[in-house]
């Protein structure tokens, strides 16, 4: 059964209540997701990011789209800290819900609903819940994210992400735009801004029909705009998607 549309406000309460959550997650606005699902797609997909301060995160995904309003997404998750090995750290289940019919509303509304699991020694089990938008026009895509994630152990107090993007249709291959990030701490106590996660810069976006299916590309390279963050961060996102 399709969930049944929800409106500004149904929207407003959902985000007031993943603000609510507690928690101490590591969070990481190191992608942007789209609220929009495809019936019956199916994709590999590699996600990589790079930090100038050393920091690794790699990520291997599979997914599914079994109805037009739910994609599920298996993935594991490597990563490096500065003078270490890479290691296998995470294993994840995400979901994304869209909320309301593709290009029926002004924006289209989705769902995030991550279930994870540390494979590290004394890890356990972490979740994330965002609001994701988005408004398209025929020139431009403006993608908002908006989630909080936490370890689900007592007394863990959630961290707050938001991500952000804009982007020029200038044709299926290249679609160049502007990305904003941000880490804002623990929804408890956040701090001052300057030592948050704030970074921003250029992005690009494409896909190429080949036999068999499609690739799909991202790339981002960000820069710090506070003390907290990195002096720069690049990002990759490659996926095959076929039917």
């Amino acid at each position: 059964m399709r969930p049944r549309p929800i409106g500004t406000r149904s929207a407003l309460l959902l985000l007031a209540g993943l603000v609510g959550l507690g928690g101490a997650g590591t969070a990481s606005a190191d992608v942007l997701y789209s609220p929009v699902v495809e019936d019956g797609e199916k994709a590999v997909e590699w996600r990589s990011t790079l930090r100038s301060t050393g920091e690794e995160e790699h990520k291997l995904e599979f997914e599914y789209s079994p109805t037009p309003w739910w994609r599920a997404e298996l993935l594991t998750t490597a990563d490096r800290e500065p003078d270490a090995a890479r290691r296998w750290t995470e294993v994840s289940f995400e979901n994304v819900f869209a909320l309301n019919p593709q290009g029926r509303d002004l924006v289209d509304l989705g769902a995030l609903v991550e279930l994870s699991h540390g494979l590290t020694a004394g890890s356990g089990y972490g979740l994330e819940v965002g609001l994701l938008a988005e408004h398209s026009t025929p020139r431009t895509v403006v993608t908002v994210n908006v989630s909080a994630e936490r370890e689900l152990t007592a007394g863990a107090a959630a961290d707050l992400v938001l991500a952000g993007r804009w982007r020029w249709r200038l044709g299926p291959r290249l679609e160049p735009g502007l990305e904003y990030h941000a880490d804002l701490g623990s929804i408890n106590h956040m701090g001052s801004v300057d030592r948050q996660r704030h970074s921003a810069g250029p992005s690009v976006l494409g896909r190429f029909a080949l036999p068999g299916g499609t690739l799909r590309y991202e790339a981002a390279w960000v820069v710090g705009l506070t003390h907290g963050a990195a002096a720069s961060t690049a990002r990759l996102q490659l996926e095959w998607e076929f039917r």
